[in-house]
């Protein structure tokens, strides 16, 4: 009882607040679920909203909004079966006539113990769920043997071995018209190479009430042979004691259909082998794209590199602009000194001359340096093609670097002499 209690629901109306505490204390603690209510038109909502899930209606009579009995009426209008039980102290004979008319399935009196209440609960719910599992099974049946009837061969004989039913495989193997096997005996399609002595074997199995199963030769209709493998048993009659007919049902073993489950095979096994080689393939591609977009990073922080260098090699060429213009205007002044140091100034023109000996090696570095700028220029331009076309060259990229920036210090420390 307490398997088959543990998996029902069931709803429970009680205007009582007293007596409804008291009962669901205890069905709670043992059925599945309970849905409570203490008015009859919200009973009847409750009840249509998880009528799926409900299997039995426990009420008392008196409930305001709707009575016991009036809610029965509205429910068997929705389901004619459900377990529908009245819990009352009173003997009104009207209202007990009604409800014997709408099928009430038990009353009870609100004065019966707890595990007798329990005991009835279970047992209405007992025949509805074995009237569901019995449908269920109908229906399970029905549909393996509709599927049954799409891959085999099935036909039924009378005790005589009179064809009464062939499926439209059997019809189709055997090349006959239903209307010509109906009512012929099944060795119609017996090969005459198979021996009688297998079919002596194959009867007394069946008739002494137990499975047979064999491979046959069979013959079409238009003398071509095909194998089964068949399996025959007894139908039996209602009761279950006497044998009414005998069900076959086969499967072809040919070499074509042996060439056909070999060929789904290996398309399968094709199919399988395609799947796996597109998700390795599609592994190692999103592995090309991790590395190439590491390399895409590496590629922009050089870039940004460049970009600092070019700007540093731009303000060298500011200063040299600027030592340049304070150069040309100390020539200015040189030239524009007052006469009377004219004399002193020729002192020190051989000084001068000297330290202008200088300026013009200071010009000739100047115009060195930029033209090594501009190598220098033309040297990033080349390192970026070569950097774009080439990611694996990493080590070199970064000598090149390397080298360039001992090129930029010996340019800084070039500029500083200059400076100084």
């Amino acid at each position: 009882m307490a398997n088959i209690l543990k998996n029902i629901t069931i709803l429970y109306v009680e205007a009582d607040k007293a007596l409804r505490k008291k009962l669901i204390t205890v069905l709670e603690s043992v059925l599945k679920e309970v849905y409570v209510c203490s008015d009859g038109l919200e009973a009847l909502e409750k009840y249509k909203k998880n009528k799926d899930s409900i299997d039995l209606i426990l009420t008392s009579v008196n409930i305001p909004g709707m009575n016991g009995v009036d809610l029965l009426k509205e429910v068997r209008n929705i389901d004619k079966s459900i377990p529908f039980m009245i819990n009352t102290i009173h003997t009104q004979t009207e209202l007990l006539l009604e409800a014997i008319e709408y099928d009430v399935s038990e009353y009870i009196s609100k004065s019966i113990d707890t595990k007798e209440l329990l005991l009835k609960i279970a047992n209405r719910c007992y025949e509805r769920f074995s009237y569901r599992k019995m449908a269920a099974q109908e229906e399970e049946m029905t549909r393996y043997l509709d599927a049954l009837n799409k891959v085999a061969i099935v036909s039924k004989t009378d005790l005589k071995g009179i064809i009464t039913y062939a499926n439209e495989i059997f019809c189709e193997v055997a090349q006959y018209k239903e209307s010509e096997l109906i009512g012929q005996a099944h060795n119609i399609i017996r090969h005459p190479d198979m021996p009688k002595a297998a079919f002596k074997e194959m009867w007394e199995t069946i008739q002494a009430g137990k499975r047979w199963q064999g491979k046959v030769k069979n013959k079409a209709k238009d003398g071509s042979p095909y194998f089964v493998n068949a399996t025959i048993f007894p139908q039996y009659d209602e009761s279950g004691k006497d044998i009414i007919g005998y069900i076959a049902i086969r499967f072809l073993t040919t070499d074509d259909e042996n060439e056909k489950r070999e060929f789904k095979k290996k398309v399968i096994v094709n199919l399988q082998d395609s799947r796996k080689k597109q998700l390795e393939l599609t592994n190692k591609n999103n592995k090309l794209e991790s590395e190439l977009n590491n390399s895409h990073k590496r590629i922009n922080e050089l870039e940004k590199y460049i970009i600092n260098l070019q700007t540093s090699l731009e303000d060298a060429n500011l200063k040299n602009i600027s030592k340049e213009r304070q150069l040309n205007h100390y020539e200015m002044q040189m030239h524009n000194v007052d006469e009377k140091y004219l004399e002193r100034m020729k002192g020190k023109k051989k000084e001068v001359e000297g330290k202008l000996g200088n300026i013009h090696d200071l010009r000739h570095d100047k115009d060195m340096l930029v033209k090594r700028n501009n190598q220098l220029e033309k040297d990033i331009d080349e390192f970026k093609v070569s950097l774009a076309n080439s990611k694996l060259e990493d080590e070199s990229q970064r000598k090149r670097i390397r080298d360039l920036m001992d090129v930029v210090k010996e340019l800084e420390l070039k500029l500083r002499q200059i400076e100084d």
